[in-house]
């Protein structure tokens, strides 16, 4: 198999070369706006799915702010994309399936993100692909997800000895500030709500303090009314440090003591209303507490590096074809060029 880093020269330059083309000739001569680029052991890629790895891997760095060239970031989508077909490919071999649930949600969510599954279709029908392609690239990464927890995961074990020496080598990640544990109850608000919408959230929100102040349950209350994801719990929301809060809402719950209650508080998430539990001081999680956290990195850690492994024992003998903008198959020794060059 082709190293990824000439596989990434290769795809970059398709890809390109088949952008210059549909951009500026004649539309009947021109090559296709989504043109096969490879196949993995025959299963095939498009230009378009590999943009829409980029678009996901270049809004992931922005977030981080991080800056990459354009060159890099059609490295990194070629080769997680080579991996996805790889996992998928064992997964199918294993005869697992996708859970189509999650390729649901993500369809959805993704229809969310682009405002509307209308305008959605209409991004894909313009990257020359569609709807249906995007279900499949989905069903595909959740194939990859399903072999992981289901014949990668379960191999792997942890042991009591490891979670010690993780926690005495790494103390950092164990100290904590001073604590507080709290429900609350939230009327959810978008920012851009106009005033009526606000008037009624916050009204909502009043009602409800003043049942709570009066005595009633405020994990039954919670349970009852809020809207936020922790309701169904009573508004548990554990103990947290007053960091891992929007400010309003921190500021408002470390000046509670246990069993008392907040007025109504504004954050960009809606109204909430706040009872403090319990209260702790600054200190260090023991290795009971971190047990089942450490438990869980390192068995996220061992079953990444199995993943790695197993991945490049399949890239190694896996059967890469590579094409050009006109669909023609490349061998080795060819320099693909673009049409008119």
């Amino acid at each position: 198999m082709k190293s990824f880093a000439t596989l990434a020269l290769v795809v970059i330059f398709l890809i390109a070369a088949g952008a210059v083309v549909a951009q500026t000739t004649d539309p009947q001569t021109a090559a296709p706006v989504n043109p096969l680029v490879m196949k993995v052991n025959g299963d095939p890629i498009y230009a378009a799915e590999i943009s829409l790895m980029m678009q996901n891997i270049q809004g992931y760095l922005a977030s981080q702010g991080q800056q990459v060239t354009q060159e890099q970031v059609f490295q990194v989508a070629s080769q997680r994309i080579v991996e996805q077909k790889l996992l998928a490919q064992e997964a199918k071999r294993f005869g697992l399936k996708p859970d189509e649930t999650r390729v649901a949600e993500m369809m959805q969510l993704t229809e969310q993100q682009a405002g509307g599954r209308a305008t959605l279709e209409t991004m894909m029908l313009e990257a020359g692909t569609n709807i249906s392609a995007l279900e499949e690239i989905f069903r595909e990464m959740e194939l990859g997800r399903v072999f992981i927890e289901q014949q990668i995961r379960p191999t792997i074990t942890v042991t009591d000895e490891e979670v010690a020496a993780f926690y005495n080598e790494n103390p950092q990640y164990f100290a904590t500030g001073e604590q507080v544990s709290a429900r609350h109850i939230l009327f959810t608000l978008d920012e851009n709500a106009d005033p009526d919408t606000d008037a009624a959230a916050k009204a909502k929100a009043e009602a409800a303090h003043q049942r709570a102040v009066a005595g009633e349950d405020f994990a039954e209350l919670a349970k009852e009314l809020s809207e936020g994801p922790s309701g169904p719990n009573g508004g548990d929301l554990g103990f947290f440090e007053k960091q891992q809060m929007a400010p309003a809402f921190s500021d408002a719950a470390f000046a509670l003591e246990p069993g008392e209650i907040s007025p109504v508080i504004k954050t960009q998430f809606g109204y909430h209303v706040i009872k403090v539990e319990d209260r702790r001081g600054a200190g260090t999680i023991s290795l009971e507490e971190a047990d089942e956290r450490i438990r869980q990195n390192l068995v996220n850690q061992k079953a990444g590096e199995t993943t790695a492994a197993l991945i490049q024992t399949l890239s190694e003998k896996a059967n890469l074809e590579f094409y050009d903008e006109n669909g023609n198959r490349v061998e080795e020794n060819e320099t693909p060029t673009a049409s008119g060059q």
